[in-house]
């Protein structure tokens, strides 16, 4: 259902404002509190009836109770500063414990307080709210279609780059007093996650309320790294058949070790494998035979065209991607080239080095592409099927564009892996190319 646009910006306003409450008043309301709240609630409908003495006397004492409770947490008051020492990067869904180091900025002594990492606003813009949709909205109700507030929440959901773990352990702060502490949160997406709102946590002595006041503390950001599907072992058939000479040799790295014996020069051997002695003895080319244990190069490539896609396969694009990258530890294979549509050049790694790191930096910052730019994907990915043995393509969804791209590389003879993600295996997809199912990529990876 099409909803005119000033409906959705009126339900946008309602749904920030309500979420910006709801916020505010769960960070400061303990679970005891809302209990208690509600047995209040209770006790003032039974009485209603002035014969029941016991149920006024309950309802009076749950009021003192909370009163007293709320207003001791609001005049609390406190000035700290804080120092995290966290590290620069993390995982998506893995846990990211760090210390912090608080101070008592301030004259008074501050009893059982604790420190609270407060996540970044998560609230989608209007134009996102407008314009995306919720998986499997078009089956929900005429109501749920048209306020769409289950949007809001995927929306909130999907906004969510981490979580806040425990509040820390209770401090007992003399005026100028030092301590340190250990705090927990867990990223939720990939990219660069910024950490800004450390808040003093000054509880009632109930523990039923607490004032969050605000730290001074620096910004720092963190790297989070794509999660990564279990990729099995890959085997790089196909490919050298096509290459002969120097593309053959570019292909593999790799010297071998134990000396064989001399032969006559063939187009494409290395120069450094040349005999020099033999050479100028016999006039003829001559280089040295070893026992080679080469490694085979390889490349990936992933598509992040929006167009018959979505956030959700590009992400798990992005994480069947990192999945390669962090496999990448078999001794006669070796990634080393990654390309993103988009993007202009490759990713690549320095020359003698199996390291990842780079590679996976790449992928946490790699984003949506809006405009198509297919033709010049494929003259970067011909140019790489030059010098490597093959390439993976990780395509997020199939569409007549993304046909076209493999059958030209196919053509122009560069060996592909290619994995799509798609919704389902209805989806009709030609022979070569395995399909992911959303939800079951996992499985359909390892089968």
């Amino acid at each position: 259902m099409k909803l005119p646009l000033p409906f959705y910006r009126l339900l946008h306003r309602s749904y920030s404002r309500g979420s910006a409450i709801s916020h505010f008043v769960n960070l400061r309301v303990t679970p005891l509190a809302w209990m208690l709240m509600g047995l209040l609630g209770v006790s003032l409908v039974m009485g209603g009836n002035l014969s029941y003495s016991v149920v006024i006397l309950f309802s009076a004492l749950l009021s003192g109770v909370l009163g007293v409770a709320l207003l001791w947490a609001a005049l609390r008051r406190g000035r700290v500063s804080v120092r995290r020492e966290i590290s620069r990067r993390g995982v998506a869904g893995q846990p990211l414990k760090y210390s912090a180091q608080v101070k008592n900025l301030g004259r008074r002594v501050l009893r059982e307080v604790a420190l609270l990492e407060v996540g970044d606003d998560a609230r989608p813009g209007f134009k996102m709210f407008a314009e995306l949709r919720e998986p499997g909205e078009e089956e929900r109700n005429a109501f749920d279609r048209t306020f769409v507030f289950y949007r809001w929440k995927w929306l909130m959901e999907k906004g969510l780059r981490w979580e806040s773990g425990e509040i820390s352990r209770s401090l007992d702060l003399d005026p100028g007093e030092e301590a340190d502490v250990r705090l927990q949160l867990i990223p939720r997406r990939r990219g660069v996650m910024a950490l800004r709102d450390v808040r003093l946590v000054l509880p009632d002595p109930l523990g039923l309320f607490r004032n969050c006041r605000r730290t001074e503390v620096d910004e720092q950001q963190v790297l989070v790294y794509p999660m990564a599907y279990r990729v099995p072992r890959f085997l790089l058939e196909g490919g050298g058949e096509r290459q002969s000479g120097e593309e053959q040799s570019l292909a593999w790295r790799g010297e071998g070790g134990e000396f064989l014996g001399l032969r006559d020069y063939r187009p494409g051997d290395s120069r450094r494998k040349i005999h020099w002695r033999t050479w100028a003895r016999t006039g003829t080319p001559a280089v040295k035979e070893d026992e080679e244990n080469k490694v085979a190069r390889y490349g990936l490539v992933l598509d992040s065209w929006v167009h018959g896609s979505s956030p959700q396969k590009f992400e798990e694009a992005v994480s069947v991607a990192a999945g390669f990258v962090q496999s990448d530890g078999e001794p006669d294979r070796l990634l080393e080239r990654l390309a993103v549509h988009g993007e202009s050049g490759t990713h690549q790694l320095p020359p003698g080095t199996r390291s990842s790191q780079m590679l996976l930096e790449a992928l946490a910052r790699v984003e949506l592409a809006e405009e198509e730019a297919y033709q010049e994907l494929e003259r970067g990915v011909q140019a790489m099927g030059r010098e490597v043995k093959a390439v993976v393509l990780i395509l997020c969804g199939w569409s007549p564009e993304r046909q076209g791209l493999v059958d030209r590389l196919r053509s122009s003879g560069v060996s592909l892996h290619v994995f799509a993600i798609v919704h389902d295996h209805a989806e009709s997809l030609p022979d070569g190319v395995t399909a992911l199912r959303e939800g079951t990529i996992q499985e359909d990876l390892m089968s």
